[in-house]
């Protein structure tokens, strides 16, 4: 035998509405989920820009005698710049510099322009240090080879233009000393 037990509030009359829960409580649990939200959001931002404020010790030892006060996380080796920080007292601000782009890497030295250095230096028309780098001495030099020889002045080597360097070679041109 099965006994239940049931009350007058438990079952719903027929035409009779059901009760309403007052506004007030999904308001205040709404207050509260964004309340939430929000500490969630501010302490990702704090932590994500790594905790910086102004005014944190240096970041490494090696900057501790060289004037401090710099934010943390602002090193040389860190991939940013260093930026001074606010004077006591004054609101924080956070400003990523980021690094200026690195020079490029000057050409490796090649046998063949350490060669056509010395050549054109045997006619006098080079007088820079042999390097093997193609630098403007050298264009220059190949420019005033292409003249001599009646030919378009690129400053660029060509057939034509080692046909010609060859030839004086062999043969001399009117810049070589007597």
């Amino acid at each position: 035998m099965n006994t239940t037990t049931t009350t007058a509030t438990d079952v719903q009359q027929p035409g009779q509405q059901p009760e309403r829960r007052s506004s007030g409580a999904r308001t205040v649990g709404i207050a509260v989920g964004c309340a939430v939200v929000g500490a969630a959001v501010t302490a990702g931002l704090v932590l994500g820009l790594g905790g910086l404020t102004a005014g944190a010790a240096p970041s490494s030892p090696s900057s501790a005698g060289q004037g401090g006060g710099y934010s943390a996380g602002f090193t040389p080796s860190g991939g940013h710049v260093e930026v001074p920080s606010a004077p006591a007292g004054a609101p924080s601000h956070h400003h990523v510099v980021p690094n200026p782009p690195a020079p490029p890497k000057p050409p490796a030295p090649s046998a063949a322009v350490s060669t056509l250095q010395r050549e054109l230096g045997q006619l006098n028309y080079y007088e820079g240090p042999v390097s093997g780098v193609m630098n403007s001495q050298t264009t220059q030099a190949i420019t005033y080879l292409q003249r001599d020889a009646g030919l378009p002045q690129t400053g660029t080597m060509n057939a034509a233009t080692e046909q010609a360097l060859v030839q004086f070679l062999a043969h001399g041109n009117n810049q070589m000393a007597s």
